[in-house]
């Protein structure tokens, strides 16, 4: 993929910044801790969604060693040393229960994840039991809902978006500034991938707008050739296509959709807006849309916003300073696990686990990679979604800031995130 100079010179230039700000820090705390503080991730490590897992470790190491490097988070008086334990949940929920277990057995404090919305479903109840406070990143509605009712999860939150915030925008996007009505739907037979769907379809109806035909579950993981799923496509009479996959299978959706000559837009989950998926796709990416989550401030904008996130840019300062380059989108749920702990023990000076989950869920406002907000009682992050898409070059521009669902004609509220 061809580099924008212009982004070089930027990147460039966030770089010497943040090593003269990282290099000018004093340590203000004492060099040695009196005690540790544990956070335990379980994330798809192997398997179809490694490098998805992989890129959130990558983010979590980086925070927490930025974080003891300056002496540790102190909370009541006290300095704390952050320990990570990572455990593989393969994105399968048998692999999550295993790796829940393990973590449970290991007596972690606080615990990062999953990724994957069947994963996360099946080790929520285990997390809710021991005790200790889960702060996961999958999207399906069931887990700041029925499930966390179910399993008594009270210390859970979302990190991030569930499927009616990434949805309602790209929805509303699609009828009321493309006037595209006519939709197919493809996904992974899934949480994840039926809740997007549906989701996307509520607020599609709403608006006047409709599926050509039912919706293609595929199997997942085991599909890779999405060419007949994409033919019917071609051929249901569809203005665009929805697809839901995970990184590797938006990569293949995409491919595969330009070999066959479709003429028809793609959306898509925010997945398109991490690196993995512009390397690979490169300029065939040219005219999806999708929403987006992270702004460090480097990405071009058709809105007036005055100021990029300021923790997405602290995070990509910290990796152009550590790594020489951009961070993946994928390390914030890592960055933002750790630094969301650290802020709530802070204000709560104590590490204890339900003080600090309810501190979380007290309705303050944190500094995350993906905004500054709070959390709503059901565990929901309280966060809006923009609309993005990519130009030639591929070049990301992102198309609406994060009010759009909540802006007229309004197709979400925050009332609607928690039921």
């Amino acid at each position: 993929m061809t580099e924008d100079p212009k982004l070089l010179w930027r990147l460039a230039a966030l770089a010497v910044a943040a090593l003269l700000l990282l290099g000018g820090i004093p340590a203000a705390l004492p060099a040695a801790p009196r005690d540790r503080l544990t956070i335990g991730f379980v994330l798809p490590l192997t398997g179809v969604a490694a490098s998805e897992g992989n890129e959130v470790k990558d983010g979590a190491e980086l925070a927490a060693r930025l974080l003891n490097d300056r002496g540790g988070l102190v909370a009541g008086g006290q300095a704390y040393q952050v320990a990570l334990v990572f455990e593989d949940d393969k994105c399968s929920p048998q692999g999550a229960v295993d790796a829940a277990n393990r973590l449970v057995a290991r007596g972690v404090d606080f615990v990062g994840g999953n990724f994957c919305s069947s994963a996360a479903l099946a080790d929520q109840p285990i997390f809710a039991q021991a005790g200790i406070p889960q702060i996961f990143y999958a999207y399906t509605t069931a887990l700041t809902a029925e499930s966390r009712a179910k399993t008594h999860a009270v210390l859970s939150v979302r990190l991030g978006p569930q499927a009616k915030t990434e949805m309602a925008p790209l929805a509303k996007y699609a009828v009321t500034v493309r006037h595209t009505t006519r939709f197919f739907a493809l996904a992974q037979n899934t949480d994840f991938g039926r809740s997007m769907v549906a989701e996307f379809r509520a607020v599609l109806e709403k608006l006047g707008g409709h599926f050509v035909a039912e919706p293609e579950f595929y199997p997942f993981p085991q599909t890779t050739d999405y060419r007949t799923l994409l033919a019917k496509a071609k051929a249901s009479g569809a203005d665009a296509v929805l697809a839901m996959g995970l990184v590797g299978e938006m990569i293949g959706i995409t491919l595969q959709s330009r070999e066959l000559g479709l003429t028809q837009t793609l959306y898509g989950s925010d997945l398109p807006e991490t690196l993995p998926y512009q390397q690979a796709v490169g300029a065939k990416a040219e005219g999806i849309v999708f929403p987006w989550i992270y702004d460090d401030g480097v990405d071009a904008r058709r809105f007036q916003r005055k100021q990029p996130e300021r923790e997405a840019k602290a995070m990509s300062l910290a990796y152009l300073a550590a790594f020489h380059r951009r961070p993946p989108r994928n390390a914030a749920w890592g960055w933002g696990t750790v630094t969301l702990i650290a802020q709530a023990a802070e204000r709560a000076r104590t590490v204890d686990r339900v003080a600090v989950a309810r501190r979380i869920l007290s309705g303050e406002k944190f500094d995350l990679p993906f905004g500054t907000y709070g959390f709503l009682p059901c565990g929901q992050a309280d966060m809006g979604v923009g609309v993005a898409t990519y130009e030639s070059g591929p070049r990301k521009v992102l198309l609406t800031d994060r009010d759009f669902a909540w802006t007229p004609p309004v197709v979400l509220t925050r009332q609607a995130l928690c039921p």
